[in-house]
Order: structure tokens, then C-alpha cells, then sequence
């Protein structure tokens, strides 16, 4: 699925990256798992993925149980969806971000001049997704709550000065960072972030590029930075 502030574009260059650090790690950590661009990339070790968006977590684990996604949506469907969301949370994720504008959640029932079948797509998408997140252990929960200990971990929180989902408008930019200083301590542990506190050092740079567009109508470009406290 298309997923605002998803890693989809630049996820292998991410995994390449940080893949060597899982030498001696006992397992690896996405504590903002998102769309799971980055960690269905991950292998050879346990992988935990959690999120504060319950909904999306029981998407995933509704696919791993056997759970097919619809290839249509109406947007008389997804209204009720947007007014109904415990009826199915696996449903709900699907529509509120698989069938939204932009991958936003509810942001508006999807729809181009092409008549584009966006059910259709994240359905694909998610089908073809599936394998490889197959063993991952989901779970919703504040990553906050978290204490984890020799793991490798790959964080992408909502980022400072940016628009985010309601369910993260809220997030507390300096806890963030300082969680993060203390996982460090016995942990290896990846932000993506456009800045970070002196502390945090950049250890790779990422052009991409955004979907907005300039006066001349040219993609405006982007550095995604990947932030970490550890020695490497």
C-alpha cells in the first residue's frame, strides 16, 4: 500500500546499511513499523515489529492468519468503515490508508482521473508483501513501554516540523530522543530523521525525492538521514 512517510523508495539502501549490525544481535526491533518497507527486507535473525496504530497492526496480523483483503472499495464502504472503525480493524487499516489520498489516513476516499482501482492495488500489494513478513512478531504497543537489550533497532518515528497522522500529533520530539540515548546504551539503534540532537550522529544520507513539486513543476529533492548514537 502507498503509505504517507512510508520507506518504500529508499528501504534497500536502509537494509544494506544497517544489515552488518546484526552480527552477535539477538534480534532486530522496528518500534514504528509503518508499512514495513524496511523490516519485510530483514533476514536471518527474529524480527519484532510494533506500532502505535492498532489498526494497522491487526491488518498485519490478520494477513498472517489467513485474512484476504477486498480487490473493490466503494466510497459509500469506506465512509462507513471511517465511521465504524472497530467493526474490522484489519478492514479499517486497509481502507484508512490502502483506499485514502496519498496513503493518509483517512484523508479523503482515493481516486484519480484514471478511475485507478486503489483497493486493488493495496490488495496486490499487500498479497505480494505477505511472505515476506511472514514470522514477523507484531504487536501494538507505546514504544516507550519498550526495553529491549542486545538488538539491532530501526527506528521511523514521526519526524519534528512535518505533518504526521492524527494518531501521532502528540509525539513528544525530545522523550523520543531521549529513549533513544538510552537504548544506546545497550543497543545498536538507527533514526531516520531530517535532524537530531548534537549528540546523534548522521551516519548515511539518502537523496530522494518528495511529491511535491516546484514552480517549474520538478520533483523537489530531499536528504533522508540515517541518525545513530553508537560507535560505528
Amino acid at each position: 500500500m502507498q503509505y504517507f512517510g512510508g520507506k518504500k523508495r529508499i528501504a534497500k539502501q536502509i537494509v544494506k546499511f544497517i544489515s552488518p549490525y546484526l552480527k552477535n544481535k539477538d534480534y532486530y526491533l522496528e518500534p514504528f513499523v509503518g508499512s514495513c518497507a524496511v523490516i519485510e527486507n530483514i533476514e536471518g535473525i527474529k524480527r519484532y515489529g510494533s506500532d502505535y496504530n492498532e489498526y494497522l497492526i491487526e491488518l498485519y496480523k490478520a494477513l498472517q492468519n489467513g485474512w484476504i483483503p477486498p480487490e473493490n472499495l466503494s466510497e459509500d464502504e469506506y465512509q462507513y468503515i471511517k465511521n465504524n472503525k472497530d467493526d474490522n480493524k484489519a478492514l479499517t487499516a486497509f481502507a484508512g490508508i490502502g483506499c485514502s489520498y496519498a496513503g493518509k489516513w483517512f484523508a479523503g476516499y482515493a481516486r484519480n482521473k484514471d478511475k485507478m482501482n486503489y483497493a486493488l492495488a493495496a490488495y496486490n500489494t499487500l498479497l505480494k508483501q505477505l511472505p515476506k513478513i511472514q514470522g514477523v512478531d507484531f504487536s501494538t504497543i507505546d514504544y516507550k513501554l519498550l526495553n529491549p537489550t542486545n538488538a539491532l533497532i530501526y527506528c521511523d518515528p514521526p519526524y519534528a516540523n512535518t505533518k504526521t497522522y492524527e494518531i501521532f500529533k502528540n509525539f513528544d520530539h525530545e522523550e523520543f530522543w531521549n529513549v533513544m540515548r538510552e537504548w544506546s546504551k545497550n543497543n545498536t539503534v538507527f533514526i531516520s530523521e531530517y535532524i537530531a540532537p548534537e549528540d546523534f550522529t548522521c551516519a548515511l544520507e539518502i537523496t530522494t525525492r518528495t511529491v511535491i513539486r516546484d514552480k517549474n513543476n520538478e520533483m523537489i529533492p530531499r536528504i533522508e538521514k540515517l541518525f545513530t548514537k553508537n560507535n560505528i
